[in-house]
C-alpha cells in the first residue's frame, strides 16, 4: 500500500512519530500570539491610552493619552473626559492631535533598514 501514497505523506507521517513537528508549530504559534497579544484596555489604539484610575483611588483621571517617540522628540498629551464632554469627545479630540502630530514629526525610522 505504501506505493499509493504521494511520497510526501511517508515524511509527514514520520515527522509526527518523533514529535518534532509539534513543538514548531507551538513555538510559531506562541510567537504569533505574542505579536498579536491583546491590549491590557480595548480601548487603546496605536499611540492612544486609555487611561482609568480605579475606583477606590484618591484622585480620579480618566482620559486618553497620547505619546510618540521620534528620534530625540517625545510628545505626549493628555485629554481629560471632562474637558472634552466624556468619553467619545475625549477619543475625537486624541484621534484630531495624533493625526495633526504624525504630519508634523518625520517617520519612524528602523535601524538595519534602509
Amino acid at each position: 500500500m505504501a506505493f499509493l501514497e504521494p511520497p510526501f505523506a511517508r515524511g509527514v507521517a514520520r515527522r509526527f512519530r518523533c514529535g518534532s513537528l509539534i513543538p514548531r508549530i507551538v513555538r510559531l504559534a506562541s510567537r504569533y500570539l505574542l505579536l498579536m497579544r491583546r491590549r491590557p484596555n480595548p480601548d487603546s489604539e496605536a499611540n492612544i491610552r486609555r487611561i482609568d484610575t480605579k475606583a477606590r483611588a484618591k484622585k480620579q483621571t480618566h482620559g486618553f493619552q497620547v505619546h510618540f517617540l521620534r528620534g530625540h522628540e517625545v510628545v505626549t498629551r493628555m485629554f481629560s473626559d471632562s474637558l472634552h464632554g466624556g468619553k467619545k469627545g475625549a477619543r475625537r479630540a486624541a484621534r484630531k492631535f495624533k493625526r495633526s502630530v504624525m504630519r508634523r514629526l518625520p517617520r519612524r525610522r528602523f535601524a538595519g533598514l534602509r
